[in-house]
């Protein structure tokens, strides 16, 4: 039987929304509430946080997670999911779960985990959904990305692909002629077979993943395929404090229903 690992990267020294993961205006850690939505998929066998911060680890423990140190030099969230990753040897899958996505559920981590199962010769995954509506295409901090035949990515970026030649004024959640949405929002969640995920994070930098900043770019540019599953999940990253004050906004809503 396939286990699958979850992993929680959750660096404190975070630039854009210095303390993130630890903010508490809803009453819980902002990384309580990506634990909870991770810990309620029943495809991931286990789910841990990875943090350089002892004070992240207390905080963890004190709702009941667990955490694991990891080097404060780790220059990414993968390296730091790698570093965890191999204090747990016996999982095949590795789900790298963003710790800044505190709406997350488990509908698309189902839907990626279900999807490596699938296509067993996938060496990484990801998830994309269609593009959310009211969000302008030119939006960097929301990732495009644009896949294969076969459902492997060609191609990310924060530039809007493709480029609707015939159509320049589409509607961009509209359809295309096969049915598939015309654009595909990308959503930073990751999974790895596990001998791949040391050896993606053994990989120097490339051009590309340094122009766009998309760290998923060095598989590519590796020639290293990235499997793509749709899913209808509609939660969005907190990396500034006005995505803070909308996510908090949201959940006093959802009280008041």
């Amino acid at each position: 039987m396939t286990k699958v690992l979850g992993i929680i990267p959750a660096r404190l020294a975070s630039t854009r929304l210095p303390r993130k993961v630890l903010l508490d205006r809803t009453g819980k850690p902002l990384i309580q509430h990506v634990w909870e939505g991770a810990t309620a998929c029943r495809a991931i066998g286990k789910v841990v946080v990875a943090t350089d911060a002892e004070e992240v680890a207390v905080a963890v423990k004190r709702f009941g997670g667990e955490a694991v140190l990891t080097s404060p030099a780790c220059a990414s969230g993968t390296d730091r999911v790698a570093e965890a990753a191999r204090h747990y040897p016996g999982f095949d899958i590795v789900v790298n779960i963003q710790g800044d996505e505190p709406e997350m559920s488990p509908e698309p981590l189902t839907a990626l985990v279900q999807g490596m199962l699938a296509k067993p010769a996938a060496i990484m995954g990801t998830i994309a959904v269609p593009w959310p509506k009211g969000v302008p295409l030119a939006e960097p901090g929301f990732v495009k990305l644009v896949t294969d035949a076969e459902g492997f990515a060609l191609y990310f970026s924060r530039s809007p692909i493709p480029f609707y030649r015939d159509e320049p004024g589409a509607a961009p959640g509209g359809k295309r002629a096969d049915g598939q949405p015309r654009y595909l929002k990308h959503v930073g969640l990751y999974a790895f077979r596990a001998p791949f995920l040391q050896m993606y994070a053994a990989m120097k930098p490339t051009p590309l993943e340094q122009a766009e900043a998309l760290e998923q770019l060095r598989a590519l540019e590796n020639g290293h395929r990235i499997a793509v599953f749709l899913s209808s999940y509609h939660g969005y990253e907190v990396n500034t404090p006005a995505d803070y004050e909308a996510f908090v906004a949201r959940c006093k809503a959802r009280l008041v229903k």
